[in-house]
């Protein structure tokens, strides 16, 4: 039995992390194991450890009531979301400079040109968030991804309501993504970091100006 248990519970984590990521699961809606366990077909147990490790990744938080819901985003959780991310993806950009394969750097530039013809909203975001993943992934180093992967799944849960890009923050991210592939490319780690530093800031300034343009004005202001 505790091995059939077991066995569920990476496939009820699975399941509830795609329905948080992909907005099934309203942020703040109050979620129980019962409920859960019935729709899933499987028992409590899998469903209250699969909570637990979501819970722990932030994907959810515990309420008074015994149950849980999709935490609702603050600014200051954005804030933090993006300056965590400023620092762990700026070091693996560096580190991708330095270490990555000459395979990765063709499907880096491969990428780069599908990301700068792609007309279709929905595939030019997807083209960019693979991008970055293999960025990540040429950094050759396990922690760091686990960690970057962890906090981009967050991010992408705080920015459900961001708007298309404009014509000029498109040319933007498209003139960010060429400049730090060249940079990688050309093995230039100290300017591959700052430019993706660089994009992680504009990036938090758009997710920014559509959560609250009146905020971000006050900001800017100050």
């Amino acid at each position: 039995m505790a091995t059939k248990t077991s066995g569920l519970t990476p496939r009820a984590y699975a399941q509830l992390r795609d329905e948080i990521v992909q907005g099934l699961l309203q942020q703040g809606e109050p979620l129980y194991e019962i409920h859960l366990a019935e729709r899933l077909g499987m028992s409590r147990t899998p469903i209250r450890e699969a909570m637990k490790l979501l819970t722990r990744e932030g994907y959810l938080e515990e309420l008074p009531s015994r149950g849980y819901a999709v935490p609702r985003r603050s600014l200051d959780d954005l804030r933090e979301f993006f300056e965590l991310r400023e620092v762990l993806e700026a070091s693996a950009t560096r580190y991708a400079a330095l270490r990555a394969t000459a395979a990765e750097i063709a499907e880096l530039e491969r990428l780069c040109n599908r990301y700068e013809r792609e007309k279709d909203h929905e595939k030019w975001v997807q083209i960019g968030h693979d991008f970055h993943n293999v960025l990540i992934r040429a950094a050759k180093n396990s922690r760091l991804q686990t960690m970057l992967d962890s906090l981009n799944a967050q991010i992408v849960l705080s920015r459900r309501t961001v708007a298309k890009a404009d014509p000029v923050r498109r040319q933007a991210a498209v003139r960010d993504h060429r400049e730090i592939f060249e940079a990688v490319k050309a093995r230039d780690e100290v300017r591959a970091q700052a430019l993706a530093a660089e994009h992680v800031r504009r990036s938090y300034e758009t997710t920014l100006r559509a959560h609250a343009p009146a905020a971000f004005a006050n900001q800017k202001a100050a």
